[in-house]
């Protein structure tokens, strides 16, 4: 086993290490609106939940290579609301091509012609046929790290989901290295241990 010191390393080392050892990663494909009401969809794998009493998320959004905000930054901090579809296998490939630079006034959903619908409590509208999509208003925003990175988190008002997500969550997607992605293939229950 190898040890690196951050302090004493050099930072494309360290976010490699990073983005290989915090795997799976869950991935929010977050759909936001504009002022100008063009609708943005973009995925983010340093995603989380934080509690559930309030349900509480996160989503740390970097910035573009110029130092700007991206639009999904943007949006929020416009609107205080947001949309995370959790993403299945079928939408791997359209997830993925959301996450190159569009322009601001062109939204992803309609260049990938990914179908959306209607949110009950928020104006972002949500991913038709992902697992489950949950409508989140700004609770927080902290600017953090070096570049800084914009996390934002999101109180759940409303989540939209296919009940056999209760039972196995078989199909979702996650993040690891790279450009690589994964599965839930195999699900362990440990259940029955004392």
């Amino acid at each position: 086993m190898e040890t690196v010191i951050v302090s004493e390393s050099p930072q494309q080392l360290i976010s490699k290490l990073i983005f290989n050892t915090v795997v799976p990663r869950p991935i929010a494909w977050i759909t936001t609106v504009s002022e100008r009401g063009v609708v943005n969809l973009a995925p983010f794998s340093f995603f989380n939940a934080i509690t559930t009493k309030p349900p509480l998320l996160f989503v740390s959004v970097g910035k573009r290579k110029d130092g700007s905000l991206k639009d999904t930054a943007r949006n929020i901090l416009e609107t205080k609301e947001f949309v995370v579809n959790v993403v299945s296998k079928k939408f791997l490939e359209k997830m993925h091509l959301s996450g190159k630079d569009f322009p601001p006034d062109v939204s992803e959903a309609e260049e990938l012609n990914v179908e959306l619908e209607p949110s009950e409590l928020v104006k972002p509208p949500r991913v038709k046929g992902v697992p489950a999509a949950l409508e989140c208003v700004l609770k927080e925003h902290l600017r953090l790290g070096a570049t800084p990175m914009d996390v934002f988190v999101g109180e759940v008002v409303a989540v939209h989901y296919r009940p056999e997500l209760l039972q196995t969550q078989s199909g979702i997607v996650g993040r690891l290295g790279g450009k690589r992605y994964c599965c839930v293939r195999e699900e362990i229950d440990l259940s029955d241990l004392t």
